[in-house]
């Protein structure tokens, strides 16, 4: 006969939580029934989403707050440059250029970055020629990056000149030798050019404004040097150095310019100066 105080195995998983904890008059707890926690194998899966989801939302967030910051970022205003603006002559051509005068009856290369008045072939009048440099950055005596041009002129023999007969025109280094490239028959191939320093320039050692190719006559460093000192030249070819006041350069917007030798042999105008003294064909 079935006992009425034992539970029927069979009925165990009918309880409800709490039903039948322990047996009625005994000291022994009945375990109750262990429960399958499937929640834990359901989480598995979803731990790999929810990583996946939550590294997509960190990036969303940052290029949000990235593309935030570059749209809030103020823009830097530019500011309007009152400089004058050197040119570049790096890629220029080499001119010829051919003068059909009486006396200067000559010709010369330069760059077409340059310009030059009168016109080639159109010079029988024996104008002064004049060949200026494009204005560029450069280096002045006291080292001062300033911005400046170069003037090369060609004067007939008749021609006075005038700027040595002022501001105290002193030779600031003994005269050196150049070479024509192309010299003509009757002509000198290895003139010499003097520089000169005036008053008017800066007070630096070894600073000078002009450069004139003095042909066969050379100068000692420190002397006096006028017109009359060079009346036998012809032609008479000068390169006087410019620093520019105003963008046109011209008048009053331009001063004499100091250079000292370094700048004379490493600049580019001034290599392009001497180029176009050493190009010159003198018939």
């Amino acid at each position: 006969m079935a006992r009425s105080d034992f539970y029927d195995i069979k009925d165990l998983g009918s309880l409800t939580p709490g039903e039948g904890d322990q047996h009625p008059g005994s000291s022994y707890g009945v375990p109750r029934p262990r429960k399958i926690n499937r929640t834990h194998k359901g989480g598995s899966r979803l731990l790999p989403v929810f990583l996946v989801a939550l590294i997509v939302a960190v990036i969303g967030v940052t290029v949000w707050l990235v593309s935030r910051h570059h749209q809030s970022a103020p823009k830097t205003q530019s500011k309007v440059s009152t400089e004058i603006i050197p040119s570049s002559s790096s890629n220029s051509s080499t001119q010829n250029y051919i003068s059909n005068g009486s006396d200067l009856n000559l010709s010369f290369n330069y760059l077409s970055s340059w310009s030059v008045t009168p016109l080639s072939d159109n010079n029988s009048n024996d104008q002064t020629i004049t060949v200026t440099s494009p204005l560029e950055t450069i280096a002045d005596a006291s080292g001062v990056n300033v911005t400046g041009k170069v003037i090369v002129t060609v004067r007939p023999g008749v021609a006075t000149i005038s700027e040595l007969n002022a501001n105290k025109p002193t030779v600031v280094a003994a005269s050196t030798q150049i070479a024509y490239n192309t010299p003509m028959a009757d002509q000198y191939q290895y003139p010499y050019i003097t520089f000169i320093h005036f008053s008017t320039g800066l007070n630096v050692a070894g600073a000078f404004e002009e450069v004139i190719v003095t042909g066969s006559t050379q100068f000692s460093k420190s002397e006096v040097i006028s017109a009359n000192d060079l009346s036998g030249l012809d032609p008479i070819i000068s390169a006087a150095f410019v620093k520019c006041v105003t963008q046109a350069c011209t008048g009053s917007g331009a001063v004499p310019l100091s250079i000292n030798s370094g700048a004379w042999v490493n600049a580019a105008i001034f290599q392009q100066t001497l180029a176009i003294f050493e190009s010159f064909k003198l018939n």
